[in-house]
């Protein structure tokens, strides 16, 4: 269902959604398989991210599609106003949403990594994962490269809440364990970006923290566990 439109709301969260497409500039993921489409949208001085699984594969976008979205925009509403993460825009439907875009250098584009070489940059990036966990949220997927955006100010961003792990009640206790694994693996991914892009800089703690996870069992089926679910969904959901 499409969110209500709100007093003041900028001109292009009003657009439906062929109005979006018809004002979508550039691709930055075509949709198909397991993928949504991944637009920027412009409309005079706005932009914007369409985020769309109507154009995955028809079981994905029928059964999985709603679900993705639905934990998605959950995760970003949960996490508005912090900085560093993109504000939620609109929900349009139930597959699609629009969301801030943010400008910048991710670690995959080497030639223009340079602001990720700094202790400073490391340290926002670290105060912003925890200010994620404060709010109930982990990311699950800091490992992947494109996920953490520097913008030209120097302010990192986490993007991408697909994987995303929410804290559970108080009295599920075997649901708030897992979200600290969770945090805990966030963590540790912030230092292994580190490591791959400035590896003199890591600490002596950064460097306990990924000799803990490379010997543990538990994070290895826990990477196990996930690359299995993403197979399952792409044999069964998807066309081949």
């Amino acid at each position: 269902m499409s969110s209500v439109y709100a007093p003041g709301m900028s001109a292009i969260t009003k657009l439906d959604l062929a109005g979006l497409y018809a004002h979508a500039t550039a691709v930055f993921r075509q949709g198909g398989g397991t993928r949504p489409q991944v637009s920027l949208i412009e409309l005079g001085s706005e932009r914007a991210v369409l985020k769309d699984y109507s154009r995955s594969d028809p079981w994905f976008r029928f059964v999985i599609g709603p679900l993705i979205t639905y934990r998605e925009v959950r995760a970003l509403r949960a996490l508005r106003d912090i900085p560093g993460i993109p504000r939620l825009l609109r929900q349009v439907n139930r597959r699609a949403f629009l969301m801030e875009y943010i400008e910048g250098v991710t670690p995959r584009e080497q030639d223009q990594a340079r602001p990720f070489a700094s202790p400073e940059m490391f340290e926002r990036l670290y105060e912003l994962v925890q200010a994620m966990h404060a709010r109930g949220v982990a990311h699950c997927d800091l490992r992947s490269g494109g996920n953490t955006i520097i913008d030209k100010q120097g302010q990192p961003y986490v993007v991408d809440f697909v994987s995303n792990f929410v804290r559970g009640s108080a009295w599920n206790l075997a649901w708030r364990w897992a979200f600290d694994r969770f945090c805990e693996a966030d963590i540790v991914a912030v230092a292994r970006l580190k490591k791959r892009l400035v590896p003199d800089m890591l600490t002596p703690a950064e460097r306990q923290n990924l000799q803990r996870e490379q010997q543990s069992r538990l994070a290895y089926w826990a990477r196990r566990t996930g690359q299995s679910i993403r197979n399952i969904s792409r044999f069964f959901l998807t066309r081949r």
